[in-house]
């Protein structure tokens, strides 16, 4: 008994173990629509994870420059078709973010999961600094609108179950409180 125990055991390691460690490994970006961009004396290759573009719609933003962007400083800032600066990471000010690696494509700077909240036209100011001066170029991005039914009916019928529940719960709690059961107001 205790042999085949310890040999289940051997097993199941031995098949976890690669599976733990492909576990580590990161997915790369699914690019689907690439624009280029004239920052000064630089060329901005601004991939994107999906297109059409729609508000409200999480995807990666990559953008790489022709040299790569070792020895490059770049700030990005968003601004929405109102006129808003959208704000992607904690460290993002109103005059921008600086670009950092993405975690899931070092090579390349990145925005991870980010959805661009309102639909119409945005612009994505650059700055670039490196070795052949400095650069400031504009990328203008239609947005859709977003995908699917109105916010508000959906959360309505999200919250459907809940209204079933509700006077349902209502309705047992009444049945069953202590003070309708004889035995509780009975002095035997």
């Amino acid at each position: 008994m205790y042999k085949r125990i310890l040999f289940a055991t051997i097993v199941l390691l031995a098949v976890a173990t690669p599976a733990s460690a492909q576990g580590t490994a990161t997915e790369p970006i699914d690019i689907v629509h690439t624009e280029l961009t004239a920052v000064g004396p630089y060329q901005v290759r601004t991939s994107f994870s999906r297109w059409p573009l729609r508000s409200e719609r999480s995807l990666d933003f990559l953008f790489e420059t022709e040299q790569g962007i070792t020895g490059l400083k770049a700030t990005l800032k968003p601004i929405a078709p109102n006129g808003d600066v959208l704000r992607p990471q904690q460290q993002s000010t109103a005059n921008g973010t600086e670009l950092a690696r993405h975690p899931r494509a070092l090579d390349q700077w990145g925005l991870d999961i980010v959805a661009l909240n309102q639909p119409g036209v945005w612009r994505f100011e650059f700055a670039l600094d490196g070795p052949n001066g400095p650069g400031t170029g504009v990328l203008e991005v239609p947005v859709g609108s977003r995908p699917g039914p109105p916010g508000a009916l959906a959360w309505a019928i999200g919250l459907l179950p809940l209204a079933a529940v509700v006077p349902l719960g209502g309705y047992l709690w009444w049945r069953t409180r202590p003070g309708r059961r004889r035995d509780t107001w009975q002095w035997t």
